[in-house]
């Protein structure tokens, strides 16, 4: 399976069970071997799998997740999108979270739109904007 073929805009809480299913699957393995090798229970990752719980991400299980992509034979290349729909799994990207975590600006900017309680039109603008913005920056020498 190719993960970088998916586009990330569509990232949600069961992308990444639907990969690991569908990568498991192509490797012809069974979900009791996966997980004995990975050291998980066989219904966690059968949870994971059908997106009733989330990906191994948090700082005490991350482990799980990188013997998971190397029982699966995820090639290196595309980990980073693997990890990216674990983290997507809990609700947020990696990428947006740690972008957050840095940036106080940008944490008031999306607090001040979620409490206007903009509109998904308000949404669209906002977008619209900032890609008038980038393109600006993008031609200035």
């Amino acid at each position: 399976m190719n993960f970088s073929s998916i586009d990330t805009e569509s990232y949600d809480r069961n992308t990444f069970g639907k990969c690991i299913r569908q990568q498991r699957e192509e490797n012809n393995m069974k979900l009791t071997e996966v997980a004995s090798k990975v050291g998980i229970t066989k219904v966690y990752l059968s949870d994971i799998e059908r997106g009733n719980r989330v990906a191994p991400v948090s700082n005490t299980n991350l482990d799980k997740l990188y013997k998971l992509m190397k029982v699966l034979n995820i090639p290196e290349d595309q980990a980073e999108f693997v990890i990216d729909m674990a983290y997507a799994s809990r609700g947020c990207p990696k990428d947006i979270i740690d972008f957050l975590a840095k940036h106080a600006k940008a944490r008031r900017i999306l607090r001040r739109a979620i409490s206007a309680g903009l509109s998904e039109e308000e949404w669209e603008e906002l977008l619209d904007y900032l890609d008038k913005m980038t393109q600006r920056k993008s031609l200035t020498p």
